[in-house]
Order: C-alpha cells, then structure tokens, then sequence
C-alpha cells in the first residue's frame, strides 16, 4: 500500500466519522467504539506490524498520514498510542488484537515505579503511581517503559486501579495505581543506539499529531481571515494579519519538517539500529511543542472571542494542541536532555554530533554520509530547541 493510499484512506475515514457530537461525547466521557472498531477493521493499528502478525511491515514515515489526520481532525481515539503499542509487540513476537486499545507511560510518569526480580516460578511486578496515563481507563494494555524495561501490563487485571482524571482537551488523562501488578510480557526491543525507545516513539507520534492540529487551526485561520468583513474588506487584506499568517504557516513548516525526519529515523519492523532516533524526536518534541505556544496565539488573535467559544471548532483543536503539547515529555523536558547530552560530551564533540543527528552517547553509530545530508536541517532544528 503506497503512503498516498494510506494517506487517503485515513483522511476520508477521519473526516466521514469524527463529528462535532462524536467529540463532545468523548469529552463528556464516552469512549469512540463504533470509530475504534472501524479504525482496527481497517488494518491501521497495525500498519507497522510484521506481516505475521496482520500488518503490512510499513516504515514510519509512510505511518505519518495517521498521526497527522488525528491531529487534524482532532480524532478522540487513541490511535497513535495503539500504533506505538501494536509495533513494539509485534517487534517481540506478540499477536495482539487489533482493536486492543493501549496507554503508553514513560519518562517522568514511570520514576516512580519499582519492578520486581524474576524469582524461580514467579512473573515480575510493578508497583507505584503513574500520572496522566492518557485513555488508561479505557486500555486493554498498559504499556510501561522503566527500569531499562519496556513491561506489558493488562490494564483489567488485579493488581492495576485507575484514577479518572483530564487533560487541557477533557480527554481521558488518567492515574494508574500498580499495587504488584504483573508483568505480562517483558519486551526486548532490541534497537542499538536506543536506550529508550517508547518514549523516543511516543514523542515522535505525538510530534506529528500537533502538526496536524496546527495545520488545521491554519486553515481556520485563512478561511475565517477571508470570509469576515469589516470596513467593506475581508480582514485578511490587512498586512499586519497577513504577516501574521505567514508567521503561522512557518511554524507549521518548521513543526512538520521536525516530525518527518523524527518519524525517518525510527527504526522499521525489521531494523535493529536507531542511532539518530531520539535526538530528532527529542528536537521535534520541542519544536512542535514550541510551535503550539506562538501558532495557537496567532490563530486566536486572528479570529478574535469567537475563536474561544465552545461552539466554534478553534476551540477543540486549540485544547487539543495545549493537551498534546505535555504530552510525551514537555519542550523543556526534551531540550533538557538535548542539552545535558552535549554539555557533557564537552565541546569536542557538540559538532560531529549536531551534523550526524545524534547524540554523544551514540556518535560513530550513524554513517557519515548520511548524517552530513541532514546536518543544515539538524542545525536549525537544535537551534531552534
């Protein structure tokens, strides 16, 4: 299947089902079922999977369209957190269901969990809280990366209490309590050059989906800015608006640059080498991130109160882009290990990294060549994190 057959599927399947009712029931509590069945029908949670196991072995970049259309359409349904999820089993040779939902926690929501050993006849156990497990409710799997581990927990067993709680969007943001959960599988991702592969993923994927629903408030903006009228002219005839909108429209550039090449360098189903992954994850997590606080302003200062009624579409995508923006690992999250990285590395080091895209600890895994390609790219995106 080519990346345009993905891409418009996808978009006519979002556009014909998420609707202004749809996602205020969500919002109210609903879960999205009829559209979570058709998404699994359609082979989409499993796009990136091995064939074995119901996939079609797509790279990730050809999986775009999808973060990028529940961005856009701000689609209620965890789809990006299923694709994470399906892709990690399937890389340890898991079958799940397609219409599994899962929740995915890493970074600062796992610091605080202790895993148990393996004892002689024994599963190991999580035990502590995690926060803002985003559609935890809802999930079929937990997925939790600590302790160097990447542990798969079902999310309906003893063991596991979940604390309704919402994010920025009223989307399901929830506290999962562990209390000796079971591990139901350990997954060894097995990828060099990547000590941390859920989070780098889930910060690339949601790096995207914020694209999308920048892009969308774009394009409010233009057909709002060429449809009102004031003084005998539509308001987009006004240079300062236009100037403005430009200023947007590069945001989205810059944000959609970012997540692309972060999304390039994730490694395939059958790729075992990733060494530029989490330094263009981490610079798109923040440049998207950063994006949002300058795009959304701009969006709503264009379309003035009416941009901030519940009633009127800004609305849905503008608390879907704060929400999003803390999702992953905030911009300051990232940029932190961005700049710890290299201020330890020492200054030797800072540009032979900058222009092969990776991080100290994974210099001289990345190919000359390749990483020289990327560098005028590289060098905006870290001066811009």
């Amino acid at each position: 299947m080519s990346d345009n057959m993905i891409e418009e599927t996808v978009r006519r399947l979002l556009a014909n089902e998420v609707s202004r009712e749809l996602l205020t029931a969500v919002e109210a509590g609903a879960f999205a079922g009829a559209l979570w069945q058709t998404i699994a029908e359609s082979g989409m949670t499993k796009i990136l999977c091995r064939e074995a196991h119901g996939g079609i072995e797509a790279s990730w970049p050809e999986a775009l369209p999808l973060f990028y259309q529940v961005g856009y359409t701000q689609a209620p349904v965890p789809l990006a957190q299923a694709v994470v999820g399906q892709y990690m089993a399937s890389r340890c040779g898991l079958d799940l269901a397609a219409d599994s939902v899962f929740a995915l926690a890493a970074g600062a929501q796992t610091r605080s969990l202790e895993l148990s050993s393996h004892e002689a006849g024994k599963p190991a156990t999580l035990s502590g809280t995690m926060t803002a497990v985003k559609w935890a409710r809802h999930a079929h799997w937990l997925v939790v990366e600590t302790a160097g581990c990447i542990a798969l927990v079902d999310a309906r067993e003893s063991g596991v209490r979940i604390e309704p709680k919402a994010d920025a969007a009223s989307l399901p943001a929830d506290t999962v309590v562990l209390d000796q959960a079971v591990v139901s599988h350990a997954l060894a991702a097995g990828i060099a050059g990547l000590s941390r592969p859920l989070e780098v993923c889930y910060a690339a994927t949601t790096a995207a989906q914020l694209t999308g629903a920048l892009d969308y408030a774009l394009d409010l903006a233009v057909q709002y800015a060429k449809d009102r009228v004031q003084f005998g002219k539509p308001i987009g005839k006004n240079q300062a608006i236009q100037q403005q909108l430009a200023v947007l429209a590069g945001e989205v550039a810059c944000s959609y640059a970012a997540a692309t090449t972060a999304l390039r360098d994730l490694p395939a189903i059958h790729q075992h080498s990733a060494p530029q992954a989490e330094f263009s994850a981490a610079v798109a997590k923040v440049t998207a991130s950063d994006a949002v606080r300058t795009g959304a302003s701009i969006a709503h200062q264009v379309h003035g109160a009416i941009g901030f009624t519940y009633e009127y579409p800004l609305n849905f995508a503008t608390r879907r882009l704060w929400a999003w923006r803390a999702e992953a690992g905030t911009s300051t999250e990232w940029a932190e290990r961005l700049g710890q990285a290299f201020i330890q590395a020492g200054s030797d080091q800072f540009w032979p990294n900058l222009t092969a895209r990776t991080l100290p600890s994974a210099v001289g895994a990345a190919g000359g060549a390749d990483g020289h390609a990327g560098s005028m790219q590289a060098e905006r995106n870290a001066t811009h994190a």
